[in-house]
């Protein structure tokens, strides 16, 4: 089919190493990996709706355009996410704002009656597109990084104090790898989902099945020797994850998360805490995490271990 001047096909997992170079392209400082990228494409709930298209000119690969939503029976609201963007080359302000009509006439006659969309605070052209099709900024999301070596003296400082509180407060802090529990991620999945209810969010949390959690445990960035988990007894109350990716990018956090119970006793800390310290004797010179722009405790953590602030990404919305 054709927008604009552009050709769009419809996109296949082998086109995941094109989105991460565009990604690239776009965000030089940011590298995204092509094996992580793929693996992202195959992680979603069956009855999730997921279209992708390549933008093609001249017969090459020059964008990417996709909506997803999960299942309308998991959330009546109907808040779809859309999504384009194209190589710098190619990208004009015509072009984008062509991709995002023909995006979100998909999503509309799929059922979506509030669309979402993310980009960067300083990417003025795609704000501006956005903003004159009527998209309103809603929330953002801060990026931080964490220099390892600049820092190393206040981390190690951090650790020990830590460990100290962990030991008083009777939770034991260890590796994935480590754990010997034959149920350890059944219950990491449980742990995972009842935190995740806690993130501030506008688009509703839907939950993660246990077939996507499965999936998303098989990362190729991830490894159980560098995730860290929290036990109290017989629970699993908290978990850190670095990704590692394995051909190109900064080594960042997957997920940080811990069950209710245990909150306000430094648990998210202790974690956060061994997988930086694991970073560094690993030679890793920096590290970086997200956050909502609204996640008070999480952002106090990261400005006390003395992460640095970047560029937010902003969500935008529209009624469909």
């Amino acid at each position: 089919m054709k927008v604009a001047d552009l050709e769009l096909r419809a996109a296949t997992p082998d086109d995941a190493g094109f989105a991460a170079d565009l990604d690239t392209a776009l965000r030089p400082d940011d590298p995204a990996d092509p094996v992580v990228t793929r693996h992202w494409w195959t992680i979603e709930a069956a009855d999730n709706v997921v279209e992708r298209w390549v933008a093609m000119k001249d017969g090459k690969p020059v964008g990417l355009v996709f909506q997803r939503h999960v299942a309308w029976e998991k959330m009546p609201e109907r808040f779809g996410r859309v999504a384009a963007d194209l190589l710098p080359a190619v990208r004009t302000a015509a072009r984008l704002d062509a991709l995002f009509a023909f995006v979100e006439e998909r999503s509309r006659a799929d059922g979506t009656k509030r669309f979402t969309a993310w980009t960067w605070e300083d990417d003025r052209l795609r704000v501006d597109v956005l903003g004159a099709r009527g998209f309103a900024e809603e929330r953002r999301e801060r990026f931080w990084e964490l220099d390892l070596v600049a820092n190393k003296d206040r981390i190690e400082k951090m650790a020990d104090e830590s460990r100290a509180r962990m030991r008083r407060e009777g939770i034991e802090i260890l590796t994935l790898a480590r754990d010997t529990d034959p149920e350890k991620y059944r219950k990491l999945w449980k742990m995972s989902d009842e935190a995740e209810q806690d993130i501030p969010t506008t688009v509703p949390h839907t939950g993660t099945t246990w077939e996507v959690f499965e999936e998303w445990m098989r990362s190729p960035g991830l490894r159980p020797e560098r995730q860290w988990i929290a036990r109290e007894g017989d629970d699993i109350v908290g978990v850190s994850q670095l990704s590692y990716p394995p051909t190109r990018g900064i080594v960042e956090t997957d997920w940080t998360g811990t069950a209710r119970k245990v909150r306000g006793r430094g648990v998210a800390r202790a974690l956060k805490i061994e997988t930086v310290m694991q970073a560094i004797v690993l030679g890793v010179d920096r590290v970086r995490t997200d956050n909502d722009g609204e996640n008070a405790p999480i952002l106090h953590i990261n400005e006390s271990m003395g992460y640095r602030r970047l560029k937010d990404m902003i969500q935008l919305m529209k009624p469909a």
